[in-house]
């Protein structure tokens, strides 16, 4: 990561003449301090900004009851919301809480957690703010005062206290040994780290207690505050890191370089959360009631941790007769009897309840209602709430496919490469419009820089850039070689006859294909797919054009990297293999090719007998636009034969001494998939 260091001449401009004054207030945070500050200041925009969803709910409930002349907007935003509440409110308060705001005498406040820290560009007077880390806290800060000229004050509590009616929701999302056995822990930062919010305050404390407690907090003093507090802590973690570094490397080399999918989830942040559905299970014992389909429901996504100790407090009940969680699952393809309908099993135990991944949650534990969202409470019974359906799709799929003859798909994704389009998208169920900038304007430049910085440090910005331009193009021009294989023709041209006569899909004619027309949305479609494929194997063709393409890069790629930069045969051998690597997996990032034990039992690869006449046709199409930096070859490769022997090939060649050959391949790959994903969006 590059630090980039901000000129003194620069801040007034940021700074924009915005006044935002900090203080560290010892008491706790409760719905009447919110009151009393707005009272007393006549305030028009306040933020409360909550560390959990059931503080915020709580501190909802109470401001709510407070207000009993009925002077304040309250809203409440947080992550338990259905889609269609939250966009609602989204809205709402992007229009309540804007620059120059409209004063019309009524005193908006919204209560919310982390999710407003960024997305929302939101400003107000004063902010009220449980304890976080100091990072957190100055992001959170920048919705109070945001827009030059305005004046803003954020106030930070250590503590956070709802009234004796809801105290049981300021709780809710921590652990049972978080509150019981730990009494000094009810006034946790959760989910944050203790330690680094106790810094933190020892930080605002400080300055709290100065003289320059009243003055405006600009720029340098955050940065300032941030280096007290996260510097120690950065440097504990480096060393961490440090010491864990062997380990890392192992668990890097072994899914990177030799593509080990068993350590690759070791080295990904893991959010262990579970999602949760609601209905009534009267469909169970009535069969004359609609099926559950989850397919079509839209589920809650919640920690396990919070799901947990709800387990735990309903286990200390002794409900002998009823149930909280059940574990949803599906009953093998067999039992066609019962094929559609989940099978739910209570959870009886933490156990089960972690080894589930979508849970029932009894409806009488449920409350919902687009105020407050979602709460889950063994005390309180439901009030109804069920797992609505998922909004119908405008568009049945972004990604329809329709029949490109093989020319024609490279000539496409190498138009994705050079140019910017406009499409259509899926977000939440709706369709809605999207311009792709050009792939070669996303990434021709750090590959560019790349090859100059770490391969090739002599020759100009100008040929490194071309350098890289041209292996995305043998990337592109040798990715689906293998679709040539006169046996994938033959499959993929007889689904094609099935879509052209039943389907509406193009005639084939004699053309070779890159694919076919497909409907996802349509299921007589799916059905008429599968069942073809079920008869008609379609083989295998990335690790093919893999195997083909080492052949045409000797033609193409090997003399221009000879001639043009004298790269010797390490670096030839490193550059080609990121190519074929590319092609190889672009599909999947973990296919090994062809190992020894399986060798002998495939079939050679029979090339099309205008498998060449292709070839050809794709290059002259592609290399015409490339620019002249390089004296590239313009006469198109050649198959040497039409049949191949398969032969041991392994994908996995690069090492730990590599790594600046398998970033090069990570770059093309990325070119590769972009170009391939946005081509059948064109």
């Amino acid at each position: 990561m590059k630090l980039v260091k901000v000129e003194d001449a620069d801040l007034a401009e940021i700074e924009a003449n915005r006044c935002r004054t900090f203080r560290a207030v010892s008491h706790p945070l409760t719905a009447s301090v919110i009151l009393g500050d707005i009272q007393q200041h006549s305030r028009r925009r306040v933020i409360v900004i909550c560390n959990t969803v059931a503080q915020s709910q709580g501190i909802f409930k109470d401001l709510q009851a407070a207000d009993l002349n009925g002077d304040l907007e309250i809203t409440l935003l947080h992550s338990r919301f259905l889609p269609a509440d939250r966009a609602n409110k989204e809205t709402y308060l992007q229009a309540a809480f804007c620059e120059n705001w409209l004063n019309e005498g009524i005193c908006q406040v919204l209560i919310a957690t982390q999710v407003i820290e960024a997305g929302l560009n939101i400003t107000c007077q004063v902010m009220h703010s449980h304890l976080c880390p100091m990072n957190s806290l100055l992001q959170r800060a920048g919705r109070c005062a945001r827009f030059a000229g305005e004046t803003g004050e954020v106030c930070v509590y250590r503590s956070f206290q709802l009234l004796q009616i809801d105290s049981e929701l300021s709780t809710a999302d921590f652990e049972d040994g978080e509150t019981e056995n730990h009494p000094e822990k009810r006034q946790n930062f959760l989910p944050y780290d203790r330690e680094i919010c106790e810094v933190t305050w020892q930080v605002l404390e400080e300055y709290s207690q100065s003289e320059a407690a009243d003055r405006p907090v600009g720029f340098r003093r955050e940065e300032e505050w941030t280096d007290r507090v996260h510097k120690a802590e950065d440097a504990l973690q480096a060393r961490r890191r440090q010491n864990d570094r062997p380990e890392f490397d192992r668990k890097f080399n072994a899914a990177v370089f030799q593509g080990d999918r068993s350590v690759a989830s070791d080295l990904i942040r893991l959010v262990d959360s579970r999602s949760i559905f609601v209905w009534e299970t009267a469909s169970f014992i009535d069969f004359d009631d609609e099926q559950i389909d989850l397919k079509k429901l839209l589920p809650f996504s919640l920690p396990v941790t919070i799901l947990c100790k709800v387990w735990r407090e309903f286990h200390k009940l002794e409900y002998a007769s009823e149930w909280v969680f059940k574990r949803i699952e599906y009953p093998p393809p067999s039992r066609a009897e019962t094929y559609s309908q989940p099978i739910c099993t209570p959870v009886k135990s933490t156990a089960d309840l972690l080894g589930s991944v979508q849970i029932l949650v009894n409806p009488r534990y449920i409350q919902y209602d687009a105020e407050v969202g979602l709460i889950i409470d063994i005390h309180e019974q439901g009030n109804g709430f069920a797992s609505p359906e998922k909004a119908k799709k405008q568009i049945a799929s972004e990604y329809k496919y329709r029949m490109d003859n093989y020319v024609g798909h490279l000539v496409l994704m190498w138009k994705c490469w050079r140019e910017p389009f406009a499409t259509k998208i899926m977000k939440n169920g709706a369709a809605c419009e999207i311009k792709y900038s050009s792939v070669r304007d996303e990434l021709l430049s750090a590959g560019g820089r790349l090859i100059r910085s770490k391969i090739f440090p002599e020759a100009t910005a100008a040929d490194t850039a071309a350098l890289f331009e041209y292996l995305v193009l043998l990337a592109i021009f040798t990715h689906d070689l293998g679709k040539l294989q006169v046996k994938w023709q033959e499959v993929m041209r007889g689904w094609q006859e099935i879509a052209w006569r039943e389907f509406g899909g193009r005639n084939p004619k004699s053309e070779l294909l890159a694919h076919t027309d497909f409907d996802p949305g349509k299921t007589s479609q799916k059905q008429a797919l599968k069942a073809w494929e079920k008869q008609h194997k379609r083989p295998n063709h990335a690790v093919e054009s893999a195997f083909l393409s080492r052949e045409i890069l000797k033609q193409v790629l090997v003399p221009l990297l000879e001639d043009e930069f004298e790269a010797d045969r390490e670096q030839i051998q490193y550059i080609c293999h990121a190519v074929i690597l590319a092609a190889g997996r672009h599909h999947s990032a973990w296919a090994k090719g062809w190992l020894s034990q399986n060798v002998a039992a495939m079939s050679p690869i029979q090339l099309h007998l205008d498998a060449q006449r292709a070839i050809d046709s794709g290059w002259r199409n592609l290399i015409r636009f490339l620019p002249k930096t390089l004296c590239l070859p313009q006469e198109s490769p050649k198959f040497s034969r039409n049949s191949y022997d398969v032969k041991t090939f392994e994908l996995d060649r690069f090492d730990g001494d590599a790594i600046e050959y398998l970033q090069l391949y990570s770059l093309v790959v990325r070119a590769l998939r972009l170009c391939d994903m946005r081509s059948v969006q064109f």
